[in-house]
């Protein structure tokens, strides 16, 4: 039987020691890449072709689930979500059957997430459909090519019609959004990325990693340096349009700040 090409994908020292402390120990896993960081977790990915990918969902520029977009489906290896408590998250992977590990996690908590993981192996189709329903993605693809008018929001046992034209701004928060509509929020489970594709262009844009602003309540941008601008909504509202953004702005401008 051939051994199994894990990869190891985590921010912090101590727990990348702590995954492949476990995965030495076995001798059917070779682990074949260690990554820091969301971008050099998806340059190793596409260069190694591992079977299993442990991946931290809490890191800088590139989150474990930016990281998972960015890898084409068929290249996809099964993965376990490994994360510090985040209800949201939790409660999304036990939703979709997806396995995790929370962070400080036992060697048998460990064992048993690596056993779904070769499940999953056996029946990668079914794990891509899983994945795809975590980030949103077959949502987006559903919808077709008209802007989304209206999002249908569930809570306290209440489903509520959301008209997007309300919409002011948007945040991430791990697999959820905040939509922002007057002095009201409301969870809505999609990712950040499949979420702006269905929305107006013209309207919605990406001013930061983790926000959209609808640009009809934008009163004024503010220089702060280093090519980074405030937002300042109708209602006072300030949010950060970053240097990585800003060029999404202009071009709703048509013009360069």
């Amino acid at each position: 039987m051939d051994r199994i090409r894990a990869v190891i994908v985590d921010d912090e020292k101590p727990a990348r020691r702590r995954l492949l402390s476990l995965l030495e120990r076995r001798s059917d896993i070779e682990v074949v890449g260690v990554a820091r960081d969301g971008r050099e977790a998806v340059s190793i990915v596409r260069s190694r072709a591992p079977d299993l990918l442990f991946l931290d969902i809490q890191m800088p520029e590139l989150d474990g689930f930016g990281v998972l977009r960015e890898i084409a489906p068929a290249r996809m290896p099964v993965t376990i979500f490994v994360t510090a408590y985040d209800q949201y998250a939790v409660r999304a992977f036990e939703a979709h059957a997806l396995d995790y590990l929370l962070k400080p996690f036992s060697d048998e908590r460990f064992e048993a997430a690596l056993a779904h993981a070769r499940e999953s192996m056996a029946a990668r189709t079914q794990w891509t459909a899983r994945v795809g329903g975590l980030l949103g993605g077959e949502a987006a693809a559903d919808q077709g090519s008209e802007p989304l008018e209206r999002v249908v929001v569930k809570a306290g046992g209440r489903v509520t019609f959301l008209a997007v034209k309300d919409l002011d701004w948007i945040d991430a928060a791990g697999v959820y959004l905040h939509l922002h509509a007057g002095d009201k929020m409301h969870l809505y489970r999609s990712s950040l990325v499949a979420f702006l594709q269905r929305l107006d262009q013209h309207r919605f844009v990406r001013v930061h990693r983790s926000t959209v602003v609808n640009t009809e309540r934008i009163r004024e941008l503010r220089p702060r340096g280093h090519g980074d601008f405030t937002i300042v909504l109708h209602d006072g509202r300030e949010l950060t349009l970053s240097r990585a953004y800003r060029s999404q702005l202009e071009g709703w401008l048509r013009q360069r700040l």
